[in-house]
């Protein structure tokens, strides 16, 4: 049997005390969940129940939001990791220069060069081949 097609719904849901807060939207609507793996269905069975249509013709996009005391913090350590993720490209390119010049520019062999740096001659040979 077809049920008809309803547009997707965004939920967002937080929390407070030991309850999810499902909220909807578009229909001013709310319910609660106890558990974060509860709260499609028991948003789903919210828009069902008020469209009078089948919970299987309803989808959900469900939006969780970090309480206010971490999410600040949270987005930081993002951004932190995102720089953190730049510095390495950043520096993986220059150690491939390095290598690079060493070997042709220099004259450098292999083992010299991974002496001079640091590095086992088999990493010398991965930065030069990369």
């Amino acid at each position: 049997m077809g049920y008809p097609e309803v547009r997707p719904f965004r939920v967002v849901a937080a929390r407070e005390g030991r309850w999810w807060v499902i909220t909807v939207p578009e229909l001013d609507a709310v319910t609660q969940a106890r558990h974060a793996r509860d709260i499609e269905d028991m948003a789903i069975g919210l828009i069902s129940a008020l469209l009078d249509v089948a919970e299987e013709s309803v989808s959900v996009e469900v939006v969780l939001e970090l309480p206010e005391l971490v999410a600040e913090v949270w987005q930081e350590a993002s951004a932190l990791h995102e720089r953190a993720l730049a510095d390495e490209r950043r520096s993986s390119a220059l150690r491939r220069q390095v290598v690079r010049e060493l070997l042709t520019s220099s004259g450098l062999s292999q083992k010299d060069t991974a002496q001079l740096l640091g590095l086992s001659s088999q990493r010398v040979q991965q930065l030069a081949h990369q």
